[in-house]
C-alpha cells in the first residue's frame, strides 16, 4: 500500500509517497494548489502534474490514502470541497485536506500540546490542545490577513517605494530597488505592471528578499517593515499561545522563516517577551512529512 502526503504552499507544492511504514518512495516539486489564489481549473492542472509524475516514478496506478495540507483552507474540509479539488485527479481510496499548518502540526510528531506558525507566501499559526482539538489564529488571506508574510512583507515595502518616491514619506533604497526589479523608467508604468492584469500575490512575494536586502544595506525603512510584520505576526501567534498554557514548543516554517535567520531571530525574540519558557525554532521535520503520516494514520482506520 502506498500513501501520498502533500504540502500545497501559496507559491510551491511539495508532494512524496510512502509505504505503511513511512518510508519515503518518491518525492516531487510542482507549482501551486492554491485554488483561492489561482482558481480551481489552474490548481486541478497543476496537481495533476505532479501526481503523474509520482504515479510513474512509483510505477503505480494509485494510492491506499492522500492527505493534502492546502494554504487555500484553515480547517478539515467537507466531502463536497475535497471532492471539487481531488476527483479526477487523485486516485486514491481516501482523500483529506486540511491547511497547511495542520500537516505542520502532525510533522512535530508529538502527544503533547504544541503550535507552529508558517510565513510563506500568507501566514498562520494553529495548535493542538491537551485533548487533542486543533485551534488556528490568522489564515484570513491576502485581503484580510496574512501579516508577517512575504506577500505582505513585499507589498508594505512596494507601498514605501512609491511614497518615498513621490516625497510623502521618507526616502527609501527600496524606491530605486523597485525600479531596477521591475526594470522601469517612469514609477507610472508599475501601473500596468500590476493591474493590467492583476499580479498573482506570488509574484507580488517574490519581492521580498529585496527588502531584506535593503534591510542589510542599513536600510531603515525597510528594516522597520521586517519589524512590523514580525511583530504583527508574533501577535497572531501570541493569540494562539494563550490558549495553550501546556506548550512547550513553537515550530516554524515557510520560505520567509527558513531563508532569513535575521527575521526569525526578531519574531522569536517578540515571542519569548511573552512565553520565555516556549521553544522557538525551524521544524525538524517538514510539512509534507506530517501529511505522509496523517495519510497512513487515516488509511489504517477501519482497517
Amino acid at each position: 500500500m502506498y500513501y501520498l502526503g502533500i504540502d500545497g504552499g501559496g507559491t510551491r507544492t511539495t508532494a512524496v509517497v510512502a509505504d505503511a511504514n513511512g518510508n519515503i518512495i518518491a518525492k516531487a516539486d510542482g507549482k501551486s494548489i492554491n485554488y483561492n489564489s489561482i482558481g480551481l481549473p489552474l490548481a486541478k492542472e497543476n496537481m495533476s502534474e505532479i501526481i503523474r509524475w509520482l504515479l510513474d516514478a512509483c510505477g503505480i496506478g494509485w494510492f491506499h490514502a492522500a492527505f493534502i495540507g492546502m494554504s487555500a483552507i484553515s480547517e478539515r474540509a467537507n466531502e463536497e470541497e475535497t471532492k471539487a479539488f481531488a476527483e479526477g485527479v487523485i486516485p486514491a481510496d481516501k482523500v483529506i485536506m486540511d491547511s497547511d499548518v495542520y500537516i505542520a502540526l502532525m510533522g512535530l510528531d508529538t502527544a503533547h500540546e504544541c503550535a507552529v506558525v508558517i510565513s510563506g507566501t500568507g501566514s498562520m499559526a494553529a495548535g493542538r490542545t491537551k485533548d487533542g482539538t486543533i485551534i488556528h489564529t490568522g489564515g484570513w488571506g491576502y485581503i484580510l490577513g496574512d501579516e508577517g508574510s512575504s506577500y505582505h512583507i513585499a507589498l508594505d515595502a512596494l507601498k514605501a517605494a512609491i511614497r518615498g518616491h513621490e516625497k510623502s514619506a521618507p526616502e527609501t533604497k527600496l524606491t530605486e530597488m523597485v525600479r531596477d526589479y521591475f526594470n522601469i523608467d517612469d514609477y507610472l508604468e508599475l501601473i500596468d505592471i500590476f493591474y493590467n492584469p492583476p499580479m498573482e500575490r506570488s509574484a507580488i512575494a517574490k519581492f521580498t528578499p529585496k527588502v531584506f536586502e535593503c534591510a542589510k544595506n542599513s536600510d531603515e525603512v525597510a528594516n522597520q517593515i521586517l519589524i512590523n510584520n514580525a511583530k504583527q505576526l508574533a501577535e497572531t501567534t501570541a493569540a494562539l499561545l494563550v490558549n495553550l498554557p501546556l506548550c512547550k514548543t513553537l515550530g516554524t516554517w515557510g520560505g520567509v522563516f527558513q531563508h532569513n535567520e535575521s527575521y526569525l531571530n526578531i519574531f522569536k525574540q517578540f515571542i519569548k517577551k511573552d512565553f520565555p519558557n516556549i521553544e522557538v525554532g525551524l521544524l525538524t521535520n517538514p510539512p509534507v512529512i506530517g501529511a505522509v503520516l496523517a495519510a497512513i494514520r487515516e488509511g489504517q482506520i477501519n482497517e
